[in-house]
């Protein structure tokens, strides 16, 4: 188990969401607004929608009982997906973050990638959380386009 193994099943988990859009896992930048946009548009519509992958930190924790030592790698998943009123995105979205979270529910271990996806370290880490959360879910500007904006955590664990 490592991190580019948790990284590679985390994308092919996410390539089955219908609707998920150009996936990257890592993440993008680019100095111009442009080409950042041009990272997350959809070749058949042309429309922004996407998302991207990205390590927050990594914490270690040796089990008081057996000695046995649990890496905590905290993903996150931002989904971007451009507004468009009249289309209703708001509803696609919001659809969009559930059916992820779901399907990373389904794949709880990431097919053998790690131990679980839910918080279960000990001390500062441990947050009770049971698999995704979507912890932010708001509107932000991407250069000049609006989009729905989504971030979903999930505590990879693997044993060291």
């Amino acid at each position: 188990m490592s991190l580019p193994i948790i990284r590679e099943q985390i994308k092919t988990i996410l390539s089955g969401v219908d609707g998920i859009g150009v996936g990257h896992d890592y993440d993008r930048w680019a100095v111009e607004w442009g080409k950042f946009l041009n990272l997350f548009k959809d070749t058949s519509t042309g429309k922004i929608n996407g998302y991207l992958i990205t390590r927050k930190s990594r914490k270690t924790f040796e089990l008081a009982l057996d000695n046995e030592k649990i890496r905590t790698h905290l993903i996150v998943i931002r989904l971007i997906m451009g507004i468009n009123d009249a289309d209703a995105t708001e509803i696609t979205f919001q659809q969009l973050v559930d059916d992820v979270c779901e399907e990373l529910e389904d794949h709880d271990d990431l097919n053998g990638a790690c131990l679980t996806i839910s918080d279960i370290g000990e001390g500062e880490s441990q947050s009770g959380s049971a698999g995704p959360q979507a912890e932010v879910i708001e509107n932000r500007i991407f250069g000049n386009v609006l989009c729905h904006y989504a971030e979903i955590h999930i505590y990879a664990q693997e044993q060291v």
